[in-house]
């Protein structure tokens, strides 16, 4: 029965890779900003986030980081791209982007 227990003893967990690391403590679209930046520079963000993840494991980062902290510090360092943005509104009960509700308007 002990040979059995430990035959079916759990795996060894399955370590996280950096990038999933640094996704765990993103919020307000922080992974969209992310995902942008790899788009946009792969090797520099690749370096990025391996400081980061670094910083997590050794416990000098404990916050959470914020989608437009994020962008600050891709800028910071000279990597600068955009993102897609929007804004929405109410209309009639639903969410429309502005430039709909704006376009709809001036049919009317």
């Amino acid at each position: 029965m002990r040979r059995r227990m430990k035959a079916a003893a759990p795996a060894p967990k399955h370590e996280k890779t950096d990038r999933e690391v640094v996704e765990g403590v993103l919020y307000d679209r922080g992974e969209e900003v992310l995902d942008a930046a790899y788009s946009f520079y792969p090797n520099e963000t690749e370096r990025l986030v391996k400081e980061i993840a670094a910083m997590i494991r050794e416990g000098r980062l404990t916050e959470k980081i914020a989608g437009g902290e994020l962008l600050s510090i891709f800028r910071q360092l000279g990597l600068r791209f955009r993102l897609k943005t929007s804004i929405r509104v109410m209309d009639q009960g639903k969410l429309v982007d502005l430039s709909e509700k704006l376009g709809r308007k001036n049919k009317e």
